[in-house]
């Protein structure tokens, strides 16, 4: 069922990228694990592949980040042009510490690869543009969300979605 509805949200955002709807985030500013401040369109000039994360999801996140791992070092060894952003889903979880975590954790070069968090409004913002849904529990931090990765040409317009592999 959860297959399902990731799914039906990948198709969603596939739609609304078409439609152009996700082009009014593009200046929400975000903060990578070296704390710089950037936008998305401050990324274009190289493919980009946009997946959403919480650093407390003990669930699919840290395999996806083992996804988005495993492709980023095929990336460096092939010299590849194609780079990989993670975005918090939960910001008013997640702190710079904590993403600074996955980055060490999963040997993110920032030059390939920005771990990312943000204000949580720009942070919405973005999760909005690009299809995110999230349930929060009672405490009010993500508990589910929506999986999949959105891929970005270099002008920074969405080429496609994806579903993540179930396994790495």
């Amino acid at each position: 069922m959860r297959s399902l509805f990731a799914a039906a949200a990948a198709l969603i955002v596939a739609i609304a990228a078409a439609r152009g709807e996700h082009a009014g985030a593009r200046g929400a500013e975000l903060v990578d694990q070296l704390g710089r401040h950037f936008t998305l369109d401050d990324l274009r000039g190289r493919p980009l592949i946009v997946t959403f994360i919480s650093a407390h999801c003990d669930g699919v996140c840290p395999l996806i980040e083992a996804q988005v791992a495993a492709a980023s070092q095929r990336q460096r060894r092939e010299h590849g042009n194609l780079r990989f952003l993670t975005i918090s889903l939960d910001p008013e979880r997640d702190t710079h510490a904590d993403l600074v975590h996955i980055a060490q954790t999963f040997d993110a070069n920032p030059s390939y690869w920005l771990i990312a968090g943000g204000e949580p409004g720009a942070v919405h913002e973005l999760m909005q543009a690009f299809g995110v849904d999230v349930s929060r529990g009672r405490d009010g931090y993500a508990d589910a969300h929506t999986t999949f990765f959105t891929v970005l040409d270099s002008d920074g317009h969405v080429a496609g979605t994806m579903l993540p592999r179930g396994r790495v």
